[in-house]
């Protein structure tokens, strides 16, 4: 019945568990309906930090996009920059350096301001003003 050289006993596993549940699903999406997100965007009051090469600016969010590849950080990036005020400022972390390059053209698509980016130990951080 289960077949390990073909790979088979992986679908059925899934169509077992789907069975025994009442409901038919695809494998992909119950894969994604058993594993929670996690929700990498920080909320939390704004602080001031200080921008080498702009000064002092006050941040109101900051998006974790560690370990993410491309396209999600730029994804996450236009969900926060969305929910913001002009005149706002978004720090992105991310260590993907693929993802990094990209965010001054995301920026300007996105008539943001790019204040900075910073090189840090193990990732960098962006600086994203909304507006321009």
């Amino acid at each position: 019945m289960i077949n390990k050289e073909k790979g088979f006993w992986h679908g059925l596993c899934l169509k077992t568990y789907a069975k025994a549940r009442g409901t038919c699903m695809q494998g992909v999406a119950w894969f994604a309906g058993t594993h929670k997100r996690v929700e990498r965007v920080s909320i939390y009051p704004a602080r001031d930090i200080e921008v080498p090469g702009v000064g002092e600016v006050r941040l109101v969010r900051t998006v974790d996009c560690l370990g993410a590849m491309c396209p999600r950080p730029q994804l996450l990036t236009l969900k926060v920059l969305s929910e913001v005020e002009p005149g706002e400022v978004v720090e992105v972390v991310s260590d993907n350096p693929t993802a990094v390059e990209g965010f001054p053209a995301l920026a300007q698509t996105l008539y943001c301001t790019h204040l900075a980016t910073v090189r840090g130990d193990d990732a960098w951080r962006i600086y994203l003003r909304k507006g321009l």
